[in-house]
């Protein structure tokens, strides 16, 4: 069967699982926004291509954009009003030196934890709940980096702020720059350029201040990130689940030939197997010696083509 020419390409390390799930997420996209788009990796692994229906235009920097602009929540417009609301009504009593009555006090804090850790709306012309990482603390089946204190919403935000919207878009996971805080978490007349730290699904991350020497907590070091790699493994995880095959461990499979997004999550995960499909595991690791906090490790081909 011959492959068709791609409407789009990005280069790719896939022994770096975070630009592995961002072209999953990348297919994830173009799926929403052309039905019946499909991709594959190709070059020996090093090129992940996306085509859309026959003669349809469906280029990378159109797909990007739409990202960029898309309203990105953690809670619907509903709660966001009532929590506003909430928080007015607190202020206002507290003013008058009283309390907000306990149910109502209990509805804002729960509010507040949706925001930091539930959920999040990723809205038109995408239309799509990321949820994955909602299990418990200790699911081994779970690639969860991160604790339960820190905000979500804020990451995801902070990486849509960052996501380059022009240039050489092939090389869009190579694109590094500091996370700032997004606009809406600026307190007063506070700036609001506060690092943020990522999700460190990027494998070229640090990881752990054994690496460096030092902590860069403590020296108040920034460092930079690779913002599409960061959300678009956010979005790429939603669907395409590695596979577990002990605590810590996971493994994904390329493919290379031109797939839909729900087969090839099917192939991602080793749940479909096809030809030409080769097999990776990687590790998540460390970053505290309380062992709160983790990253994505660079993975290690298994085997070779199956």
């Amino acid at each position: 069967m011959r492959t068709p020419e791609p409407n789009f390409s990005v280069d790719v390390d896939v022994a770096n699982p975070g630009q592995f799930f961002a072209c999953c997420g990348l297919l994830e996209l173009a799926h929403r926004l052309w039905p019946g788009a499909e991709g594959w990796f190709c070059a020996n692994d090093s090129v992940f291509a996306i085509v859309a229906a026959a003669n349809m235009p469906a280029p990378l920097n159109h797909l990007i954009s739409g990202l960029s602009k898309s309203s990105i929540s953690a809670l619907s417009e509903a709660q966001r009003q009532e929590m506003k609301e909430l928080e007015d009504e607190r202020r206002s009593v507290r003013a008058q030196g009283q309390q907000l009555p306990p149910e109502k006090e209990t509805r804002l804090q729960k509010l507040g934890t949706e925001a930091r850790k539930g959920r999040i709306l990723l809205g038109q012309p995408f239309d799509l709940i990321l949820s994955w990482w909602q299990t418990s603390d200790d699911d081994p089946a779970s690639p969860k980096t991160w604790a339960g204190r820190q905000e979500l919403h804020k990451i995801a935000r902070a990486a849509q702020d960052a996501l380059p919207t022009s240039g050489d878009l092939r090389e869009l996971f190579d694109h590094a720059c500091v996370l700032r805080k997004p606009k809406e978490y600026a307190s007063g007349n506070r700036q609001h350029d506060d690092a943020v730290e990522p999700f460190y699904f990027d494998a070229r991350r640090f990881a752990h201040p054994l690496d460096a020497g030092f902590s860069l907590d403590e020296q108040d070091a920034e460092t930079v990130a690779r913002p599409a790699v960061e959300l678009l493994s956010l979005i790429g995880l939603q669907r395409f689940r590695p596979a577990s095959p002990a605590k810590l461990f996971f493994d994904y499979w390329t493919w290379r030939q031109p797939l839909s997004a729900p087969v090839a999550a099917g192939v991602a995960c080793g749940a479909v197997p096809i030809s030409a499909r080769q097999r990776y595991r990687f590790r998540l690791r460390f970053r505290d010696d309380q062992k709160r906090y983790k990253a994505f490790g660079y993975a290690t081909q298994i085997g070779g083509d199956e």
